[in-house]
């Protein structure tokens, strides 16, 4: 804006005086400022350091020599200005250079009026854009070297074009030595189980146009003979227009991902184990607090950079990304926050009520239902629910964990009511004198209860994590809860017709346990 208020300052650099003085008359005619004119490489470069112009005009031959050209390299590298090439003629090997040092314009001698207050108005805009192209460019360079996932990207004959520094480890293939190649010969891929070779993700996609996924058996052949299980993706890449440019392919080395799983499997087996060892109590409580750090440390600082740099990416340049980008983007947020929601529920499993004393105070439990209810994070994809929430009496005890009850409940009873045509959740109440039971009642898919008889222990899931995700220990978080109330928790269910879960708490604050 500060540019249209005042007038374009542009530097002259031309070693012929009267060439110089006309054009600076010319500049001033049209309605330009002439911040300087110099006749010398080194001139131009002292000038334009002090005077910081809008816009040079330099004449690539300077008292015979191509020395414009190394001022202009100066002038757009160091100090960020456009120039202007002014030329009689030259030969082929010195415009070859001077178009090495992308300039704004050329114009050839000699010229008229219109064609110089034409090439001088346009310059700074052309510059400012191929600026911001080049810094997108760069930008978009340094994120995909930096990814730890293999990208590989295909011209539309699925052809390579780059490959980041994690795919030359995964793979074995430099940058150099697969551009060009077909993908299918880079990206080797064999199933593991038959070893018969599968079809480039990155043909499929390309031919079909939508996301192609592999399955869990697939192996990647490196350039070496080294086989890799890996987990795969590769979407086409598109234009507004929906002209396919290309795809791209992300590989991810599944060996340390099943290492951790068993890791995980491992630990969830002690877990489990130190909380039925009634006789090691305070061996538990140090080996509880000392995985809890572990994870605390290990998962939620990964995680929080993850979510982070997502969340940045995603404000600052998602639609520079374009549709398969975004569509990488939004998965990776959506896992990372997944998994925190997964890690803080580990976390208060494994710490609660370990340190943290029961609070006796009188709650509304209507109130909490309602804002938890409220509070729930929308699904895409998910249909909305009917909440109905009767007259609920008072209660006792700690208001947080009640929450927290609630909100697990209330969370199950979405997910498994989300196939149907229009969800209901309920949560009503049956008074009592010295114990309220309170339940919270869906529509949806139900249990088989005759084969869940671990339902409130942790780590237990009744449906897969796709159809419902999860932690697979928000119903031993809420019976610990309601235990530490004085109170039980059950559910009563068939397959297909819903769940109603009940648990009751204090009617009254003499029901409420003493704080632990």
């Amino acid at each position: 804006m500060q540019q249209l208020l005042s007038k374009t300052r542009v530097l002259v650099v031309e070693d012929e005086i009267v060439v110089s003085e006309d054009l600076q008359q010319r500049l001033v005619e049209l309605g330009f400022e002439v911040a300087g004119a110099a006749d010398t490489a080194a001139d131009a470069i002292r000038l334009a350091t002090s005077v910081r112009p809008d816009v040079a005009l330099m004449d690539i031959m300077l008292h015979g020599r191509p020395e414009g050209i190394d001022a202009a390299e100066h002038l757009r590298r160091e100090l960020d200005i456009p120039v202007i090439y002014l030329t009689a003629h030259s030969d082929s090997a010195t415009l070859q250079r001077a178009r090495l040092t992308d300039p704004s314009g050329y114009i050839v001698k000699p010229f008229d009026d219109e064609q110089l207050r034409v090439a001088i108005e346009v310059a700074p805009h052309r510059h400012a854009m191929e600026l911001k192209a080049r810094r997108v460019a760069h930008w978009l360079t340094a994120t995909l070297t930096s990814i730890g996932d293999a990208v590989i990207a295909t011209n539309p004959r699925s052809e390579i074009l780059f490959l980041n520094p994690a795919a030359e480890k995964l793979t074995g293939w430099t940058q150099d030595d697969a551009a060009g190649k077909l993908c299918a010969e880079v990206v080797h891929l064999v199933n593991q189980i038959t070893g018969l070779p599968l079809e480039d993700p990155a043909a499929r996609a390309l031919r079909h146009g939508l996301v192609i996924r592999l399955d869990g058996d697939t192996v990647l052949i490196t350039r070496t003979g080294e086989e890799r299980l890996v987990d795969d993706s590769a979407s086409a890449i598109t234009d507004k227009m929906g002209t396919i440019l290309g795809a791209v392919l992300v590989v991810v080395d599944a060996t340390d991902r099943l290492a951790e799983q068993n890791g995980v499997h491992a630990l969830t087996r002690r877990v489990v184990q130190l909380l039925g060892d009634e006789e090691r109590q305070e061996v538990l409580g140090a080996e509880l607090d000392a995985f809890a750090a572990a994870v605390n440390h290990d998962l939620r600082s990964p995680l929080q950079t993850i979510a982070g740099c997502s969340a940045l990416l995603a404000q600052s340049h998602r639609e520079q990304l374009g549709d398969s980008g975004r569509l990488f983007l939004d998965r990776i947020r959506a896992n990372a926050q997944q998994m925190s929601r997964m890690v803080e529920d580990y976390l208060t499993f494994l710490c609660w009520p370990h340190g943290q004393p029961l609070r006796r105070e009188a709650v509304n439990l209507e109130r909490v239902a309602q804002t938890v209810f409220a509070d729930l994070p929308f699904v895409p994809g998910r249909k909305p629910a009917r909440f109905v929430c009767e007259t609920l009496p008072q209660t006792w005890g700690d208001e947080a964990m009640l929450r927290r009850v609630l909100a697990n409940l209330l969370d199950n009873a979405l997910r498994y009511s989300a196939q149907r045509e229009q969800p209901v959740v309920e949560v009503g109440a049956i008074p009592g004198e010295v114990l309220h039971t309170f339940f919270v009642r869906d529509n949806g898919t139900g249990l088989d209860l005759a084969n869940a008889t671990k339902l409130f222990e942790p780590f237990q899931r009744f449906h897969s994590v796709a159809d419902s995700p999860g932690s697979g220990v928000g119903l031993a978080i809420a019976k610990r809860i309601v235990e530490r109330h004085g109170g039980v928790i059950w559910a009563e269910s068939q397959p297909g017709v819903g769940a109603t879960f009940f648990f009751s708490l204090p009617a009254k604050l003499s029901s409420v346990p003493n704080p632990a």
